[in-house]
């Protein structure tokens, strides 16, 4: 049997408990909130990824001295080519030295290390395509090897592609070689000059010379021409898009349209045609997808 005083104290730690219990459940919710929010976005010691980071970055010292060698020994040597591969690994050393501050202050995140995965991804598309010597490529394999760790321990899904990345801005946008883009923009150049002047003979010849037709077919074409000699432009410098060819083949979409409704001398159907095929072919080497509007 209890004492008055004791039932009394009995029913108090009965009333506090199960306020405590509750206290400290939504303490232990709180804590882990923040630690998600707060936290360390990896899965390993702080220690852990100082390391690996350390390695990565001496990794990376080491391949871009092995690849410089590699490339002025090769047919790459004072080519765009060159110029490429400098330009990846210079944005990907501008990425992991972000993701390394980041990290020193505690700040590092998943995007953080996708970026940095993203830049090595398109070193990786060079040297799987245009492989170098032994040294560079066994550097490069190390490096790899160690930011797939890099994208375990912040638990990011990360699958090699091979090949360059495509479309970024500024980056090689197409799939086939330099001078296979540059053969075919010079044969639509080539087959529009053609087509202007079995157009130009067609028109005087039709019920359209002088009209505003005329007018009309001229100005698509005068429109055509400008955003061609952008994008050749644009690629000369390496900055053609996907962008450029879109607009070319918008520009291109407002002639066919025209030959198709208003059927002119079979000459300047047929070099249309040609044309058209050409474009066809820049649509698909630039990833664009494209049908035309019949």
């Amino acid at each position: 049997m209890l004492a008055g005083g004791d039932k009394m104290a009995a029913m108090r730690i009965q009333t506090f408990l199960p306020a405590l219990c509750i206290a400290v459940t939504a303490t232990t919710l709180v804590s882990r909130t923040s630690a998600q929010v707060a936290g360390q976005p990896y899965r390993v010691s702080d220690r852990e990824v100082a390391r690996l980071l350390d390695r990565i970055k001496s990794e990376t010292d080491a391949f871009r001295k092995s690849l410089k060698d590699a490339l002025n020994k090769s047919r790459f040597d004072r080519t765009r080519r060159e110029d490429d591969i400098n330009t990846f690994v210079k944005n990907f050393e501008e990425e992991t030295k972000r993701l390394d501050d980041n990290f020193d202050h505690h700040k590092s995140t998943t995007s953080d290390v996708d970026t940095v995965l993203d830049r090595a991804a398109r070193i990786d598309g060079f040297m799987s395509r245009y492989p170098l010597n032994a040294r560079a490529q066994g550097d490069w394999s190390a490096l790899r090897a160690d930011l797939e760790q890099l994208a375990a321990a912040y638990n990011v899904s990360w699958r090699w592609g091979g090949g360059y990345i495509a479309p970024v801005v500024g980056d090689i946008p197409y799939r086939v070689t330099d001078k296979e883009v540059e053969e075919i923009i010079h044969r639509i150049e080539h087959q529009s000059d053609v087509f202007r002047q079995s157009l130009d003979t067609a028109l005087d010849k039709s019920r359209f010379d002088g009209s505003r037709r005329e007018d009309d077919i001229n100005a698509f074409v005068k429109e055509f021409y400008k955003e061609t000699k952008t994008l050749h432009d644009h690629f000369d410098h390496h900055k053609s898009t996907t962008s450029d060819v879109q607009t070319v083949l918008d520009r291109a979409a407002q002639i066919d349209q025209f030959m198709r409704r208003n059927r002119l001398r079979k000459p300047a159907q047929n070099d249309w045609s040609i044309l058209k095929s050409n474009l066809d072919e820049l649509a698909r080497v630039y990833n664009v997808t494209w049908r035309w509007g019949y």
